[in-house]
């Protein structure tokens, strides 16, 4: 006679069963970084050095315009545990709703803001005042409100003079990833302005505008003020401010500043 085990014998095995799986999840880390549209390609890299010297942690991130990263931040759609803003105005507005604290910002990059132009653009020879010229016929910048290379762009603008003149060849965009692919499309006769760190291999630089027109460039790094005692979170920033991810931020075209 076949003799079928008590239901109590498999409670057990279903429970160890959870168990497993649960914990097989619980030794992988996930940290999420919201990081300045312009920094991703090298966050990302940096990211992927990271994990091979670490082992197991996963990297996510959430890259877009530094405004939209601190509103999304400050009403709960956005949760990181790292902050990457491409100018001092949005870390400040983290730091002010309590999200991030003074001490523990850090910038360890640079940039530099310049005019490009599509690859077949028959725009050679180039002053800043052309912008205003029949020669330029389009102006691709960020979106002054929320992205800070268009904030930037300007205030060069403004400071020579040349904003109410050249104001109706706006176009904006929402980050410099989309102002990039966009510029590669256009036409001949169309312009960005842009950080040097993102002019694709499809873009060519025509100008590097005067630092001096505009606010210093500067990239502003710190915890979400929650993690900001989670030790892979205080690894990561070590990692960042490293020989290895300095170079890579170097290559990738973006300034040093002291570590």
């Amino acid at each position: 006679m076949t003799r079928l085990l008590p239901k109590h014998i498999s409670i057990p095995v279903t429970v160890l069963v959870l168990f497993l799986l649960s914990t097989s999840n619980a030794f992988t880390e996930e940290l999420t970084l919201a990081v300045a549209n312009s920094t991703c390609n090298a966050m990302q890299k940096v990211g992927k050095l990271y994990q091979q010297n670490k082992g197991d942690i996963s990297l996510k991130y959430i890259c877009k315009s530094s405004g939209r990263l601190a509103k999304g931040l400050h009403g709960k759609a956005i949760e990181a545990d790292i902050y990457v803003s491409a100018n001092r105005k949005w870390m400040d507005y983290i730091i002010g709703v309590e999200l991030a604290s003074p001490e523990r910002v850090i910038t360890p990059w640079g940039n530099d803001l310049v005019v490009a132009t599509p690859l077949n653009s028959n725009i050679t020879a180039f002053n800043w005042n052309d912008l205003a010229s029949e020669k330029v016929k389009a102006i691709y910048i960020g979106d002054p409100g929320t992205a800070p290379f268009g904030r930037y762009a300007k205030q060069a603008l403004t400071s020579t003079n040349l904003w109410e003149q050249v104001k109706h060849k706006i176009h904006t965009k929402k980050h410099i990833t989309l102002l990039a692919e966009n510029l590669t499309m256009a036409s001949p006769n169309s312009v960005g302005i842009l950080f040097f760190s993102n002019v694709n291999d499809s873009l060519r630089v025509i100008h590097t505008i005067d630092a001096s027109w505009h606010e210093p460039i500067f990239y502003y790094l710190a915890p979400i003020n929650k993690t900001e005692t989670n030790e892979h979170v205080a690894s990561m920033l070590d990692f960042i401010k490293s020989d290895a991810a300095r170079t890579i931020f170097l290559e990738e075209g973006f300034k040093l500043t002291n570590p």
